[in-house]
């Protein structure tokens, strides 16, 4: 019961601090494993720049993109950002 416990509490805190993004590289996708900056339960992530694709500027993102690298960037990079400028996403995209 108490390992039950003890694989239980070290899932949850995998859960909470763990995130991945999938980026392709050399026509594979490839999975990317990093420490989140601030727990939350969500585990996949969206990054738009992780593909070999031109760079979007801000106003050609969807609004559904603005939200994804607004997660991307406060939970990978430990940025919060509004996106309200070109310099904000320009932040969240170099790193």
């Amino acid at each position: 019961m108490k390992s039950l416990f003890i694989i239980f509490s070290i899932s949850l805190i995998a859960a909470l601090y763990i995130g991945f993004y999938e980026k392709m590289e050399d026509a594979y996708l490839e999975k990317v494993f990093f420490i989140k900056k601030s727990p939350t339960f969500q585990i996949k992530f969206e990054n738009i720049f992780a593909y070999e694709s031109d760079d979007k500027k801000l106003s050609e993102l969807s609004d559904t993109e603005r939200q994804q690298v607004i997660q991307y960037c406060k939970y990978r990079l430990g940025i919060t950002t509004t996106l309200k400028s070109q310099d904000e996403l320009e932040e969240c995209k170099k790193k």
